[in-house]
C-alpha cells in the first residue's frame, strides 16, 4: 500500500514537472514610449526575435506607453522583479547611484553613430554595465535613442 502511494506520488511529481517544464518562459519588458517610436519598434522585434529562435520556449510580453509602470516606477519594478526587461534613458540610472551613464546626455560628445559605439561597445561599455550588477540590474547592451539636437 505503502509503495502504491508513493508510484502514485512520484507519477504525479514527475507529470507536473513535465507540464512546468513546457511552459514558456515569459519575459516581461516594460517601456515608457509609444509602440510606434525606435525604441517601441525594437521591442517588438525583440519579442518576435526571442518568440522565433527560442521555438516558443520564451515569450517576451511587450507593455508600451507606460502600461505597466510610469518613468519613475520602472527601475525599481525591475528591481523587485515585477518586470524583466526594460529600455531606459541611460540617464535613469544616475539616481541609482550610476552617475557616469549621465555622461551619454552631454550634447556633441560624439562626432558619429561610430564613435558611440567604440565607446559602448569597448571597454569603457562594459565597465559601465559591471557598474550596474550590484544594484540587481545586469545590462544587456546600448539602444540609442538618436543624438541630441540643439536650434
Amino acid at each position: 500500500m505503502k509503495v502504491s502511494k508513493l508510484l502514485v506520488g512520484l507519477f504525479a511529481g514527475a507529470l507536473s514537472f513535465a507540464v512546468y517544464a513546457q511552459q514558456p518562459i515569459v519575459i516581461k519588458f516594460s517601456h515608457v514610449v509609444s509602440a510606434d517610436t525606435p525604441k517601441g519598434k525594437a521591442a517588438e522585434m525583440f519579442a518576435k526575435k526571442a518568440g522565433e529562435l527560442t521555438k516558443g520556449k520564451v515569450k517576451v510580453e511587450v507593455y508600451a506607453n507606460s502600461t505597466l509602470y510610469k518613468d519613475k516606477e520602472e527601475m525599481e519594478a525591475l528591481q523587485l522583479g515585477a518586470v524583466q526587461m526594460l529600455a531606459p534613458s541611460l540617464a535613469k540610472f544616475g539616481p541609482l547611484g550610476v552617475k557616469e551613464f549621465e555622461v551619454f546626455d552631454l550634447p556633441f560628445i560624439f562626432s558619429s553613430y561610430d564613435d558611440l559605439r567604440k565607446v559602448t561597445n569597448g571597454a569603457v561599455g562594459k565597465q559601465l554595465m559591471a557598474k550596474l550588477e550590484p544594484k540587481g540590474i545586469r545590462g544587456l547592451g546600448y539602444w540609442d535613442n538618436g543624438f541630441k539636437s540643439f536650434s
